[in-house]
């Protein structure tokens, strides 16, 4: 089977996480880069041997077919870059937030169904092991039927007021939250019922960088996802209680533990092998090539957009 051509869009900070990804990866070659500062771009360029390098994307499309492209830039950006990777005939693999509305994030995924090619968020918690752990208790019934759901993701981000920026940044909701309300969704099904409460502890930012969703399904599982950049005491921490046990995964202390209906006591499990963005490059790579089905797609990565940009209070 031929390797498959790679090409990131967006070399800052994110397109590099991508590029390790890959890196990684047997049967893939990188063969392009793009970024619009010539002095980032030159630097990634020299550590990807072999690989093109672009200021435009469209002139990148053009050049060659790609079979995968990453794109890694700034979400108010993310809709022509996808739209015209799809069109060039690439599958693609895009950071969450897909797009900053659900509109064209559907359009998107409609798109990439009329041209026959995959489309998937970068929702890269997915595949974090110990997640992708619990997953498997819900999906063997060891902890019986999710009924409540909670995820934090909560720390100091103290150089925000300088990483975010640009025309139309996007605040903890979209940014943050997203990441929440996909797995809410993964772990106790579709959301019947949402409410979003937000607040700028920062006066400096220009969006709000705290916030909490509240979620019911349809079944009645209740959920909650609080995100916040400026409190102190990090917490990032994901709990899931079924009808008959628990699990509870401390990202802050690699540590899950879960309890099950044949349990006294709770146990720890550890979980190794790749970090979450290998395994979510793998998985992506896996299924361009039919080897599985995309656990994630963009209709996935719309849904979970329309539900972070409900009316905010």
């Amino acid at each position: 089977m031929p390797d498959l051509s790679i090409a990131i869009v967006g070399c800052g900070p994110t397109g590099n996480i991508h590029i390790a990804a890959w890196a990684a990866q047997f049967g893939i070659k990188l063969a392009a880069v793009c970024d619009i500062d010539p002095d980032r771009l030159t630097e990634t360029a020299e550590r990807v041997p072999g690989a093109a390098a672009f200021v435009d994307y469209r002139t990148m499309f053009a050049s060659q077919p790609f079979d995968i492209v990453s794109v890694c830039t700034p979400a108010a950006t993310h809709a022509p870059i996808v739209e015209a990777a799809l069109l060039s005939g690439a599958n693609v693999l895009c950071e969450k937030p897909l797009t900053d509305n659900s509109e064209t994030a559907y359009a998107l995924a409609r798109l990439a169904d009329e041209k026959e090619r995959l489309l998937m968020p970068a929702f890269c918690h997915r595949f974090h092991p110990p997640v992708l752990f619990a997953l498997d208790l819900v999906a063997n019934d060891d902890i019986g039927r999710p009924r409540m759901f909670r995820c934090r993701f909560s720390g100091l981000w103290n150089d925000a007021q300088t990483q975010i920026s640009g025309d139309n940044p996007i605040g903890a909701t979209l940014d943050t939250a997203i990441h929440g309300v996909d797995l809410f969704r993964a772990f106790c099904g579709e959301v019947s019922d949402v409410s979003i409460r937000v607040n700028r502890l920062n006066p400096d930012l220009p969006v709000e960088d705290t916030a909490i969703i509240m979620m019911q399904t349809e079944a009645g599982a209740l959920g909650v996802v609080e995100v916040s950049w400026s409190l102190p005491g990090n917490r990032n921490v994901i709990e899931i209680y079924g009808t008959a046990g628990a699990c509870i995964i401390d990202y802050d202390s690699d540590m899950v533990r879960y309890q099950t209906s044949d349990d006294l006591f709770w146990r720890t499990h550890e979980e190794g092998g790749a970090n979450r963005f290998e395994r979510e490059v793998g998985h992506f790579a896996d299924a361009v090539r039919g080897i599985q089905s995309l656990v994630v797609n963009g209709y996935d990565g719309a849904r979970a957009v329309e539900l972070c940009t409900l009316p905010l209070r």
